[in-house]
């Protein structure tokens, strides 16, 4: 499929074969636009990200058959099934949003992401920024994360046979992380002063290494980022059978917001949806940039370098115009939830059957903001997107959890240990 790098600002186009850093016209955000798109989502027997091979920048990109002769479309060798999470109801999580209205809650859904190879919806940016690196015949990945993002480069640069792949890694990131990214052959540093990531990232760029992180100045993929996320907003259109009214999104960079709002506008632009939905965010109260910029009608959205939150993913100290612009544009909204709420959160959805990470839980902790709002209904459809397993993330969620006590084996004993009686 043909396609070229659009500027999110002033609208220049530029050939992606230039590895351009940024809008050559005026320095701005660059996204794939497409040539083509079709006119419907896929009649395919895949269940993964490449089911939607048509609608993303395949051009140039090494693609295998499916072993399966009724699977019509083809996907890179590193594809591992990501995409195509569930979406389930969250019926514990509702009834808790409005628990304080009492009102009944939104039809709240969750989208699993989860359930993807690496344990996050980092998977999706990973299937498809990889193989165009690989594209350009690089042997060196770098990239720096507090840990899903740089498990997900790690596990695909890997099925792709690139031969170095080296992480820098946050010092809150967690052991599971650390072994997860050494399990799949790459190399993990722990880094003291994390906020030198962007200079040592630039220095392995100016040797010829290729850096999976959005770097200024720097050609990174970043714009096929978007195209990764977006398949979120085709699945749920699909598993719905509809637009939802409102997607609620945790926001770190907000990459993974814009690109879901970016698969929504294609299938409208193409008459496949009649309409958007609501796009939420969600941060944390300790750092919020992107809600700030929306409550104050700021044309740009500022830094917040406020204390360090539960909710590590999301930890950054601000987020891109993008993500804002979002916001806008689907008359949706940005909150803040506490660290009170995210724990809340967290047990929430592990009634509703799935272990969340705090930076995760954001999303479903701010739906009672937007339902006392208005911003959702009590008759809406509206999806919380969870991004990644708490499963990764021992220490930040043992607040939340509290730990398993160890008492001798007798039910007397386990009697005084648990909340409930045994009779």
């Amino acid at each position: 499929m043909t396609y070229a790098f659009e500027c999110l600002s002033c609208g220049a186009t530029t050939d992606p074969d230039d590895r351009p850093a940024g809008c050559p016209e005026c320095g701005g955000r660059l996204e794939v636009a497409h040539e083509d798109l079709p006119d419907a989502l896929p009649d395919s027997e895949r269940t993964d990200l490449w089911r939607y091979a048509d609608w993303l920048p395949t051009e140039g990109l090494e693609l295998a058959a499916a072993d399966d002769p009724a699977v019509s479309t083809d996907a890179p060798p590193s594809s591992m099934g990501e995409g195509w999470t569930p979406l389930a109801d969250a019926p514990h999580t509702a009834e808790a949003a409005a628990a304080d209205f009492d009102a009944v809650g939104p039809e709240l859904y969750l989208k699993n992401e989860t359930t993807n190879p690496t344990w996050s919806w980092k998977d999706r940016l990973a299937s498809v920024v990889v193989p165009h690196a690989v594209a350009d015949d690089t042997s060196r990945i770098a990239a720096a994360s507090t840990g899903n993002h740089a498990s997900a480069v790690a596990a695909y640069a890997s099925r792709a046979g690139v031969e170095r792949t080296l992480a820098f890694l946050s010092p809150s990131s967690e052991p599971p992380h650390h072994r997860q990214i050494r399990a799949y052959g790459a190399e993990s540093i722990r880094l003291s002063d994390y906020g030198q990531r962007k200079r040592l990232l630039g220095e392995l760029a100016d040797r010829g290494w290729f850096v999976a992180y959005n770097l200024a100045g720097r050609y990174t993929g970043q714009p096929y980022v978007y195209e990764g996320y977006k398949t979120i907003a085709y699945e749920l259109v699909e598993q719905l059978g509809e637009v939802p009214d409102a997607v609620v999104v945790p926001v770190g960079a907000g990459d993974g917001f814009y690109g879901i709002w970016k698969g929504f506008r294609e299938l409208a632009a193409r008459g496949v949806v009649a309409e958007t939905p609501r796009m939420v965010s969600a941060e944390s109260a300790e750092r919020h940039p992107l809600a700030a910029a929306y409550e104050t009608d700021a044309e740009s959205v500022g830094r917040d370098d406020g204390p360090e939150p539960l909710s590590t993913s999301t930890m950054g100290a601000t987020s891109g115009d993008h993500a804002l612009a979002a916001v806008r544009a689907s008359g949706g909204a940005a909150y803040a939830a506490d660290r009170e709420a995210v724990e809340s959160a967290v047990r929430a959805m592990g009634r509703d059957g799935v272990f969340l990470e705090p930076a995760s839980a954001l999303a479903p902790a701010v739906v009672s903001q937007a339902f006392a709002d208005g911003v959702v209904g009590p008759d809406d459809a509206v999806v919380a997107v969870g991004t990644g397993a708490g499963v990764a993330w021992p220490e930040k969620t043992a607040s939340a959890l509290g730990e398993s006590p160890t008492v001798e084996p007798s039910l007397e004993a386990i009697a005084e240990a648990v909340p409930f009686p045994l009779d």
